[in-house]
């Protein structure tokens, strides 16, 4: 089985134990294909594909997996408004021009696998404390520390957009 294929593999079971673990009883949080009625055939579908690395693919893993998992996990909070800019920085390798706003002059939505593996990694880490947004947002924040996309000594809250009266 290659790598990617064990990535995704590794996202659903993830994602099934924190669904588990909110005691959430909905169907699985992620929805990567469109059109398959039945959630096992959606990943069945799309773990038989021998290339993870199609454009489409990764827009859908992106949008119908990570970001969608994550939008319906937390709810609007600073701390979702964190989670989501540190993934987003995974993804791209870059801030945004003024950490908090501005251009960041990447898509992370065409991530390639490899990066989009990071953040299941990540969350399969989480997943133990599921609860803890504070313990994922670090996680993250550590790792962007740790790959040089960001700076010793960043700080959550210069990642939330000050409000101009």
């Amino acid at each position: 089985m290659s790598l990617e294929k064990k990535k995704i593999e590794e996202l659903l079971s993830t994602a099934q134990r924190i669904t588990d673990a909110k005691n959430n009883k909905e169907e699985l949080l992620l929805d990567i294909t469109n059109g398959q009625k039945d959630t096992n055939d959606k990943w069945k579908a799309l773990l038989e594909d021998d290339v993870l690395q199609d454009p489409n693919k990764s827009y859908n893993l992106f949008y119908g997996g990570i970001q969608s998992f994550l939008l319906k996990l937390m709810t609007k909070s600073d701390i979702r408004t964190v989670v989501l800019e540190l993934k987003t920085i995974m993804l791209t390798g870059k801030e945004k021009k003024n950490i908090s706003y501005g251009p960041r002059g990447a898509d992370s939505r065409m991530s390639k696998t490899k990066e989009m593996e990071s953040i299941i990694d990540i969350l399969t880490i989480w997943s133990a404390t599921p609860e803890d947004f504070f313990k994922l947002a670090t996680l993250l924040l550590e790792k962007n520390i740790e790959l040089g996309y960001v700076p010793e000594g960043r700080t959550f809250g210069e990642y939330l957009r000050v409000s101009r009266k």
